[in-house]
């Protein structure tokens, strides 16, 4: 391969600096899960102290992978994150099989989620025309937002580190705000913070307290982005760890301090009861919001939400791509994906089939609920009917999405694991960093991941299996893509 080939397909220039790496992080994880979840953990654990452990214990959980991570992104600062590791430590098949759910669901459907999120809050303060109907006109927010995210991307990625930044500043900016509020205008009643404690500790405790950790751990979810850029972080070994050990901290300061906040201003039951209501006009942030302001601040918490969405699409349409890149790279996807815009400097065919993906999976979920599910009188099989009536409530993306979180854990543990098989398989490699607690913090995790799918799989046992089952469509195609792929030659960076 010519020097002039191998730097247009290979080199990516480490144009992030440890503010862009924080902002990836704290931007990617704060969406729309802190304006949500909340309600969820109010109904499964209907007491305050259990509602405070229960989110320091699942940030505590994401501090520990993400300190565990970022001993594997400073020793191997490349392109791809978890792809990058799964294949130093397990070899190429488990880390393709990673590859091939995140393009296919994992990041595309999270993306797609995201702008569907945002297309709400979007409608709330532009409401569609009257000849257009809500569906259409939210969908076609939803593929702009991804279209915009997409494009700014290709066009250099200190400009969307940039975009990034800007975002992440009004995303905490808001934040804070918020928790400040009752303070200032002095809207909050200590009575609401009961009951302080649980009338008894037993299993149904317990119980509660796991299944609000699946919505807690959603919430964290994102600190894994930074690491698919480690090739473009300057000084890798150093800001990395930095990045992903501060931001989790400040994550988790922030989010305790905005449930307690909730809590301070509105009655633990009236925070449970938004739990089952569907419509993301009733998230807690915007009773908060409605509480302290009236009107004006549900209006001005959409808007917060809206634009917090879009900067967690940004950060997914930033890192995700590099993971596809860097299977192309390894000759275990089309060669093309592995190309660098020769003026940009940016992964762009990557960039763009993951855009173009969760455009697809948003126009599809668009037309299956927009159309008219058959009825059990159409003549169609019974099988056929109910499946197209789940879609027709529910889009195909966030079905999907629901789907792989099992997979996702499994992954995420796989790569956790890594640290360990790696530090006996290549004790030799610089470690710039290692992770603090060792072997304890990795173990943590694990410890905590196994229980939370063991607790998946008995709730929702036809999910979790469904899961599998997409991540197990990946062999053929691996088997396809390992046959004709080839390889290309990277100096190290």
């Amino acid at each position: 391969m010519s020097e002039t080939t191998t730097r247009e397909f290979t080199k990516l220039p480490r144009v992030l600096g440890p503010v862009q790496a924080l902002c990836v992080i704290v931007g990617s994880v704060i969406g729309s899960g802190i304006f949500i979840v909340p309600a969820q953990v109010a109904r499964d654990v209907p007491n305050i102290s259990g509602i405070v452990l229960v989110w320091v214990i699942g940030g505590m959980f994401s501090l520990a992978g993400a300190m565990t991570l970022a001993e594997l992104g400073a020793m191997i600062p490349r392109a791809g994150g978890l792809y990058v590791y799964l294949r130093a430590a397990y070899g190429a098949l488990p880390a393709f099989l990673f590859g091939w759910t995140e393009f296919l669901i994992m990041r595309t459907g999270s993306m797609a989620t995201l702008a569907a999120a945002f297309a709400t809050y979007f409608a709330h303060l532009a409401p569609a025309p009257g000849n257009i109907r809500d569906q259409i006109w939210q969908a076609g927010a939803a593929v702009t937002a991804i279209a915009v995210v997409t494009t700014i991307n290709v066009l250099g990625t200190a400009i969307g580190g940039r975009v990034q930044v800007a975002g992440t500043a009004l995303k905490v900016g808001g934040l804070i705000t918020l928790i400040m509020l009752p303070l200032v205008l002095g809207g909050g009643k200590s009575a609401n913070l009961t009951p302080l404690f649980p009338p008894a500790l037993n299993l149904s405790l317990l119980g509660g307290m796991m299944a609000a950790m699946v919505g807690v751990l959603w919430a964290y979810d994102g600190w894994v982005n930074l690491t698919s850029l480690a090739e473009e972080v300057r000084d890798p070994g150093r800001n990395i760890p930095k990045a992903l050990v501060l931001g989790m901290g400040a994550l988790i300061a922030l989010y305790l301090a905005m449930t307690l906040a909730y809590h301070f201003v509105l009655p633990l039951p009236d925070i449970a009861a938004l739990a089952d209501v569907k419509r993301g006009d009733k998230a807690v942030a915007a009773l908060y919001c409605y509480r302290l302001l009236g009107n004006n601040g549900v209006l001005a918490i959409s808007f917060l939400v809206m634009c917090s969405t879009f900067i967690s699409l940004n950060g997914n349409a930033l890192t995700g791509p590099r993971a596809y890149f860097a299977m192309a790279r390894d000759g275990l996807f089309p060669m093309r994906i592995c190309r660098i815009h020769p003026r940009f400097q940016t992964p762009s065919n990557a960039i763009i089939a993951q855009g173009t993906w969760a455009i697809m999976l948003t126009v599809i979920g668009t037309v299956l609920i927009v159309a008219p599910a058959p009825g059990p009188d159409s003549g169609l099989p019974t099988f056929i009917v109910s499946v197209w009536t789940k879609l027709n409530q529910t889009p195909l993306y966030k079905l999907l999405y629901t789907y792989v979180i099992f997979g996702a854990n499994m992954f995420n543990m796989l790569a956790i694991g890594s640290v360990f098989v790696l530090r006996k398989k290549r004790p030799d490699m610089p470690r710039p960093y290692r992770a603090w607690g060792y072997p304890f913090t990795p173990l943590l995790f694990l410890m905590a991941s196994l229980l939370l799918m063991a607790d998946m799989l008995r709730a929702t046992p036809a999910e979790s299996m469904a899961g599998l089952l997409i991540v197990v469509l990946g062999l053929p195609a691996y088997w396809v893509f390992s046959r004709n792929g080839a390889a290309v030659v990277v100096d190290e960076p």
